[in-house]
């Protein structure tokens, strides 16, 4: 092993490297990523309130962790109006979405509060190994977060089946052969 200086070393903290409970959290805004190509923006956050208040705030290495996107394309454009209304319900006087349309600057979302639900996914990765990751499937007006008015989603299960049963052609094979057409 490397020899090192292990006084100048800060230690890691746990801070925000756990997962967050599912559930539905006021958020703060932190960062946003326009992806113009695909027509969708990745927004960063951090919980903003109550007990998991700053839960990301030194998770700078791993941004998926505490982001989700929001498609703006044709198909996703109702979905992006929901966003935008719960912005402004969340922001009263801070932002509102018919003046923010007329510059359409993602960059100005940074700061705002929204509300969202996080839902567990069990998933496996492509090394086989089945694991767990967080999803924001609800953006809600923070007041909405704040009195309940949310629902949580069952966990979702994505994982691969492995060894699960295959549908078997034989009681087919053969099936149609008697059919004159």
């Amino acid at each position: 092993m490397k020899k090192c200086n292990w006084q100048a070393v800060d230690a890691a903290s746990n801070d925000g490297a756990g997962r967050l409970p599912a559930g539905g959290y006021v958020a703060r805004i932190t960062n946003v990523e326009d992806v113009p190509s695909r027509e969708y923006i990745y927004i960063e956050y951090d919980i903003a309130e109550g007990e998991y208040a700053g839960h990301y705030a030194n998770v700078t290495d791993r941004p998926y962790l505490h982001r989700f996107v929001k498609g703006y394309g044709d198909k996703a454009m109702p979905f992006f109006k929901q966003f935008l209304e719960a912005l402004q319900f969340s922001n009263p006087g801070r932002f509102d979405w018919a003046r923010w349309m007329e510059r359409s600057d993602e960059r100005e979302f940074i700061g705002l509060e929204i509300g969202i639900v996080v839902q567990d996914e069990q998933y496996t990765n492509t090394r086989g190994e089945d694991k767990v990751r967080q999803n924001v499937v609800g953006i809600y007006a923070s007041q909405d977060i704040r009195n309940g008015e949310f629902k949580v989603p069952e966990p979702k299960d994505s994982r691969e089946k492995v060894g699960a049963p295959q549908a078997s052609t034989a009681a087919t094979e053969g099936a149609y052969e008697d059919v004159p057409f």
